[in-house]
């Protein structure tokens, strides 16, 4: 019993170290401007484990065809993997719900048009289409009839091709397309720019052998570092 408390302990200690300095390198790139920010997977890729955890063995290789649904993992498969990470979870759901967006306040002054105007120049100078525009906070007006209702809407964008590419390795990926910024205002009426992080490096630190292809990958990044782009260029108004 003492052994598992201790075998716990130090996996609990572990993933909050690494959670911890992911969340301080994926600060980096908002602190100082710069490039979209980076996990440090070379310093993660075949790292060993400390306090000798024994971690549980991956899916060998698979040919798997492209443009294929992959068979779904149960709801009790899923329920299990999600409260066994959780257990060992330091953060809390919001937490955990800040930790996969991408997010910019918008420079003082701007309006929320001239944010808005902004992404789309910045998308048309970087060839991306831009596919999609909801505008939400004017249905919850029509409902409830609240005028004073904080203005969300939500901008779609597209490289299509590297989109295609996507599908055909994961068909399931369809849940993440087309790459989505939704532009909020909050409690302060403060304008923020927002997109869910699918960071094609988080890849780098998985040992599964089933990975996506070195093209595949470059182009996942460059739509990331677009959209990353596009959301700064609002931010900043940089028409």
């Amino acid at each position: 019993m003492l052994r598992n408390i201790a075998r716990k302990s130090a996996t609990f200690a572990l993933c909050a170290g690494l959670a911890t300095q992911f969340a301080l390198a994926a600060d980096e790139g908002v602190k100082r401007d710069g490039k979209p920010s980076q996990l440090p997977s070379q310093g993660l890729q075949g790292a060993p484990m400390p306090f000798n955890i024994q971690m549980p063995p991956t899916r060998p290789r698979e040919q798997a065809v492209p443009n294929t649904m992959r068979e779904s993992i149960s709801p009790e498969a899923r329920a299990n993997f999600i409260s066994s990470m959780m257990s060992i979870n330091p953060f809390s759901m919001q937490d955990m719900i800040a930790m996969m967006a991408v997010k910019y306040p918008a420079k003082d002054g701007l309006t929320y048009d001239e944010v808005v105007e902004a992404m789309k120049l910045k998308a048309n100078e970087l060839n991306f289409k831009f596919v999609g525009h909801s505008p939400m906070w004017k249905d919850v007006v029509a409902i409830t009839g609240k005028t004073d209702t904080p203005r969300v809407e939500f901008f779609s964008f597209c490289d299509a091709v590297v989109a295609r590419d996507l599908l055909d390795l994961s068909l399931e990926f369809a849940i993440f397309l087309p790459c989505r910024v939704a532009v909020v205002e909050d409690a302060n009426r403060k304008i923020w720019l927002l997109t869910l992080d699918w960071d094609a490096r988080w890849l780098d630190t998985s040992k599964n052998p089933n990975q996506m292809s070195a093209k595949l990958r470059d182009g996942a990044i460059k739509i990331r570092e677009a959209i990353d782009k596009i959301m700064r260029a609002g931010a900043s108004g940089d028409f």
